[in-house]
């Protein structure tokens, strides 16, 4: 996405069926159909403001700054190559996650050293989703269309981020998205594990 990189303002449904929103967001823009995922998430019992996850070999934290209203904001913390060093676990993504943690000397983790550290953390579980996503560009906004797959279970999310909150909710507003409820990665993903 293309504010990847940038804090910026985030909404975000999960659903059984959300392919309505799918076709209002395909009247506004053309799709673009990204490369199917596989992307393992670190999710906590212990708060639902960091989200943690391993994408295109890439271990990648963000942190959720405020909430606006019904938006988010959210702020990119790390975006590390794998193997990361373990000074970056113990330093960014344990304290993300509300751990604290001595990790010292340990050699740099690998996805399933990472991955195996996680499912050893009594606060902590590990969950892989398989994504299919197409990308929308609304110019001040970005939208996005998933359909995932989560173990045998299929279901699709959509998204909106923005620099600008108002922009966000503009493109909300014009999606008959205005009223509906926000529920991030981590909230979601820690709802169905605990």
């Amino acid at each position: 996405m293309k504010f990847q990189d940038a804090t910026r303002f985030e909404f975000r449904q999960f659903d059984a069926d959300l392919t309505w929103v799918r076709d209002a967001l395909a009247a506004l823009a053309a799709g673009i159909l990204q490369p199917p995922s596989r992307e393992p998430y670190i999710v906590t019992r212990l708060n639902i403001e960091a989200n943690v996850k391993i994408r295109r070999g890439r271990l990648e934290v963000k942190g959720l700054r405020g909430r606006l209203q019904m938006l988010e904001q959210w702020q990119p913390i790390l975006a590390s190559e794998l193997p990361v060093a373990a000074a970056e676990v113990e330093n960014v993504a344990a304290p993300a996650l509300g751990l604290d943690v001595d990790l010292g000397g340990r050699p740099p983790f690998t996805e399933a050293a990472l991955l195996q550290w996680a499912d050893e953390q009594p606060a902590l579980a590990t969950i892989v989703v398989e994504k299919s996503r197409t990308l929308f560009d609304l110019g001040d906004c970005e939208a996005e269309y998933t359909e995932l797959k989560i173990g045998e279970d299929r279901l699709q999310t959509v998204a909106v981020e923005a620099v600008e909150a108002g922009a966000a909710n503009a493109a909300l507003s014009k999606l008959g998205l205005a009223a509906a409820r926000n529920e991030s990665y981590p909230a979601f993903l820690q709802r169905r594990l605990f």
